[in-house]
């Protein structure tokens, strides 16, 4: 029979393996409250501090990482079972806290200092004008579409989406366990994958707590501090933005290289998050990998909880299709909805376009919805990539031509900076021309972490913004070969 060491000293030996793979927040959140409780038929027991730390225990990336680091750790496989034992978690983590080694004890997040003129206790009274109506001024804001009832629940959005309903059930100055470690919230994602779906469904629930809400876009933020230095109205842009209670604040990442609205972001929260006031963020990529953002005001995004968003599984995607198709009265076969579930897997804005152009054409046609039909339609719709039939192999060899090197060498480790920007382009076109998810241009690419994908695409979509011409030819070169 195995033989198995004190369960709080193993937990304590796989967090300092834990510790090395994944980001601060989120370690220090979820996982080093915990305690190791008991051995139960081999079965590991540690103690969390809530059921919601347990659901993100339990998603299985995190599940997967803790019993690998299990096993290294006893030499034979060994399961883990997290259960929500507040109590325990808390009196046993009290008692080991001055034995524990000091790289297992999370820092407190710095305090900052408060303007001595500043009311923490009454933050609405400092909102612009004696009388404003937080309720009528918001309501345009937060589209009442987007809801928690209809977002549809994935293994690749569970922690997002506990995350935001967590957040939006407790306020986040009460000390309640609901929001413990979530301000801010960051949540990241391409496009389409129910990022600010999450930030409206928020703001739609806190409004209905008479909250004082505000959803805004990064690009609105900017042109509204810009408005403000120009007309002198500083003060009022304060008062407007550091009286809320949830400041729900949209696709951070355009902010990259406005020193001086990243300067008014960086204060205003200070003073909210002093406040207690709930911060939600969302960006296109994570905070880590923005070009161009001040290190401080990045270090304020990692300083809560950051949660990605992956591309929908088929069944997540059939889940969705399935929603929708209950909401009109069109009748939309199953096997209609498991083709576009098939045929359709970027993200959800795409696959909502698919659904939407098959019963709009079979009504403006007068047509039955068939699955031949929506073959038609799809195949409009595939884009050149799917129509043409280019493959990654493709897109690898024509980039590899272009920057005059081999595909041994972007499928390999080197780092020189034609090889690492080469690489980057194909990471860029798998994602945004052939539609591929990072995980999947990852694993095309000898197996690398959906996270450097991201960031690779991120930089190349940051250079064409930019207008910066070389990479623009470059692109634009292999493109035009791909589709020739």
């Amino acid at each position: 029979m195995a033989k198995f060491p004190d369960p709080i000293s193993a937990w304590r030996a796989v967090l300092g393996r834990l510790q090395l793979e994944m980001p601060p927040a989120q370690f220090n959140t979820y996982l080093q409250p915990c305690v190791g409780h008991a051995w139960e038929e081999g079965c590991l027991v540690v103690a969390a501090g809530s059921s919601f730390a347990v659901s993100w225990l339990e998603l299985p990336i995190h599940r997967d990482m803790a019993h690998e680091a299990l096993a290294k750790i006893l030499g034979h496989s060994a399961s883990i079972e997290y259960r929500a034992l507040p109590g325990i978690a808390a009196a046993v983590g009290n008692a080991g806290a001055k034995s524990a080694a000091p790289a297992l004890i999370a820092a407190a997040p710095p305090r900052v200092p408060v303007p001595a003129d500043y009311d923490l206790g009454s933050r609405r009274s400092r909102a612009a004008g004696p009388s404003y109506d937080w309720q009528s001024a918001n309501a345009a804001t937060c589209n009442p579409a987007y809801s928690f009832a209809n977002f549809v629940i994935g293994c690749s959005n569970q922690l997002a989406y506990h995350a935001a309903r967590s957040i939006a059930e407790s306020d986040a100055g009460d000390g309640g366990d609901g929001a413990a470690g979530c301000n801010p919230l960051l949540l990241y994602a391409g496009p389409g994958l129910g990022k600010t779906h999450l930030l409206h469904a928020i703001g739609n629930y806190a409004l209905g707590q008479n909250r004082a809400v505000l959803y805004v876009t990064s690009e609105q933020f900017t042109n509204e501090f810009v408005s403000a230095v120009g007309k002198r109205t500083m003060r009022q842009f304060r008062d407007r933005y550091r009286s809320l209670d949830v400041l729900l604040l949209d696709d951070v990442q355009f902010l990259a290289g406005k020193e001086q609205t990243q300067e008014s972001l960086f204060h205003t929260f200070n003073d909210l998050h002093q406040a207690g006031a709930q911060i939600v963020l969302t960006s296109d990529r994570a905070p880590q990998t923005i070009n161009r953002m001040e290190e401080r005001l990045r270090s304020r995004f990692q300083s809560g909880l950051l949660a990605d968003i992956q591309p929908p599984s088929l069944e997540t995607r059939l889940a969705i299709l399935h929603a929708w198709a209950e909401e009109r009265d069109d009748a939309v076969p199953s096997a209609v909805l498991e083709m576009i579930a098939r045929r359709v897997s970027s993200n959800v804005r795409v696959l909502q376009g698919a659904f939407n152009r098959i019963v709009a054409a079979a009504r403006l046609l007068q047509q039955a919805i068939t699955p031949e039909q929506a073959a038609r339609q799809l195949d409009a719709v595939a884009g050149r990539a799917a129509q043409r039939e280019i493959t990654p192999e493709q897109v690898l060899r024509e980039t590899a031509a272009r920057y005059r090197i081999g595909t041994d060498q972007i499928m390999g480790r080197s780092r020189t900076a034609a090889v690492a920007e080469a690489r980057q382009v194909v990471m860029y076109l798998l994602t945004e021309e052939l539609g591929g998810t990072p995980t999947e241009a990852g694993r095309f690419l000898a197996g690398r972490n959906h996270s450097t994908v991201i960031h690779g695409a991120g930089k190349i979509r940051d250079a064409l913004a930019g207008g910066e011409e070389r990479i623009g030819r470059a692109v634009g070169a292999v493109k035009e070969a791909l589709y020739a």
